[in-house]
């Protein structure tokens, strides 16, 4: 049983989709998939704007989105992209219903609880449960304590993996 436990965290597969404007949630993205794969998942980052095809996600157990905060939203580049994606779920071109998603950001002022909230549900729309707590960080955190910062964004990153498998 042990070895069927292995196996499955083994083959479990999931992408990290953000989008960055400063470098704090890039930085994020790259320690929340470091956190996954130091879980046994197999990880993929992707940052909008770079091309790969929407299918993608399709083959996936689950995708973390991230985003940092615009007047208490998400970027217009990342809500340009989860439209795109729901036009392709609507269309029948993917299922995302069951999949296993989380969200995550970071913001300069405020807003940041707003902008969770409506980034959970752009994806819950999409078909997909969130399955753990949003990892937000204040930008001021990630220069001013990056490398405390950053082990969250790892620890919420095997979290995640966790709570696919």
């Amino acid at each position: 049983m042990k070895q069927w436990n292995k196996e499955k965290v083994n083959s479990m597969k999931i992408l990290v989709i953000y989008d960055s404007k400063t470098g704090n949630t890039q930085k994020m993205a790259e320690a929340i998939a470091d956190g996954a794969k130091e879980a046994g998942a197999e990880v993929s980052v992707k940052k909008i704007g770079e091309p790969f095809p929407l299918t993608l996600l399709a083959d996936y157990d689950g995708v973390a989105f991230g985003s940092p905060t615009r007047y208490a939203d998400i970027t217009n580049e990342m809500k340009d992209f989860l439209q795109h994606v729901e036009a392709y779920v609507k269309l029948g071109k993917m299922k995302m219903k069951g999949r296993k998603a989380a969200v995550f950001g970071s913001y300069g002022y405020d807003g940041a609880w707003v902008m969770e909230e409506r980034l959970k549900g752009y994806v819950e729309a999409l078909g997909y449960k969130i399955s753990i707590k949003a990892c937000v960080k204040v930008d001021y955190e990630i220069k001013t304590r990056q490398k405390e910062s950053l082990a969250d964004c790892n620890a919420w990153g095997k979290d995640f993996a966790k709570s696919i498998q």
